[in-house]
């Protein structure tokens, strides 16, 4: 019962077996018109949370030879592309994890310098050169008793001649 063309590339079913090995698939065949029949393939989602794209429904109208000889490539082609859709959007999400994953710890790294100060990680400031910041004048600590050197020199008993060049 099998033609040469769905002998060689399998028959329909053959071909949706890859797509039926994780999900359910719906087929829906109505006749559209005198003439023709419209077969509908759709993929159920898995869970919820499953992106849109996968559950995408292949439909195919032609008449009853036309579906005999070219559905089973079709559904091939239909099959392939999904498969390699589920891939894709896999590898993509787990890298999106791996990379939140990276950034949670990050975050705690930092979270952690900050909380010990900031000693880790934290850019050492450059410490100003001597000789762009002058150096603040501070007056030498003084005891009640020391006198500064100028009202030293004036308290100074003088002589009498001294005295009365001043006056």
């Amino acid at each position: 019962m099998s033609t040469p063309a769905t002998a060689i590339a399998g028959g329909f079913f053959a071909q949706l077996m890859p797509m039926l090995a994780d999900r359910t698939v719906m087929m829906i065949v109505s006749k559209a018109d005198e003439q023709h029949l419209t077969v509908s393939v759709i993929p159920k989602k898995t869970k919820d949370s499953e992106n849109a794209a996968l559950a995408t429904p292949f439909c195919c109208t032609g008449t009853p030879e036309e579906l005999d000889r070219e559905l089973p490539t079709q559904v091939r082609e239909f099959v392939a592309g999904h498969v390699a859709l589920g891939a894709n959007l896999a590898e993509i999400q787990r890298e999106r994890e791996e990379a939140e994953k990276a950034a949670r710890e990050e975050l705690k790294k930092k979270q952690k310098t900050v909380g010990n100060g900031g000693a880790k990680g934290k850019a050492a400031e450059p410490a100003p050169k001597q000789e762009d910041k002058p150096a603040p004048a501070t007056p030498p600590m003084l005891s009640l008793f020391d006198l500064p050197a100028q009202e030293e020199e004036a308290r100074r008993p003088t002589t009498g001649g001294e005295e009365e060049e001043k006056m």
